[in-house]
């Protein structure tokens, strides 16, 4: 019966950390976000050749699957601390922004507006 109860316990130790692999912890789970979100702005045809640059996702909150985290941008010379949301189901990882969170690029790309000609 001892035996039986060490191969139970050892079956649920190792469940366990097999479970806990699939969840990585807040630092990775910032560290697969900003890999994430650089390889959106250099395919992403709106971005590339922007030059943004991610610098930073630092997770503030939440936990399980979900969380709350800020992403440090580099882009012309400034950055900017954009709220997103990461999810995380253990194989997949999704970030989110708000619409709009990155208008900076498109804002700083447009033509330079000129004064009208009398």
């Amino acid at each position: 019966m001892h035996g039986k109860t060490i191969l139970l316990r050892t079956a649920m130790l190792i469940v366990a950390c097999a479970l806990a692999a699939c969840f990585p912890g807040p630092e990775k789970v910032g560290e697969l976000a900003r890999a994430s979100m650089q390889q959106y702005f250099r395919s992403n045809p709106e971005f590339q050749g922007s030059g943004i640059e991610v610098m930073r996702v630092r997770v503030t909150g939440g936990g399980d699957r979900q969380f709350a985290a800020l992403a440090s941008v580099s882009y012309a010379g400034t950055t900017h601390e954009i709220p997103v949301t990461v999810i995380v189901d253990g194989i997949n990882l999704q970030w989110f922004a708000e619409p709009g969170a990155f208008a900076f690029v498109s804002q700083t790309n447009a033509p330079p507006a000129h004064p009208p000609q009398k």
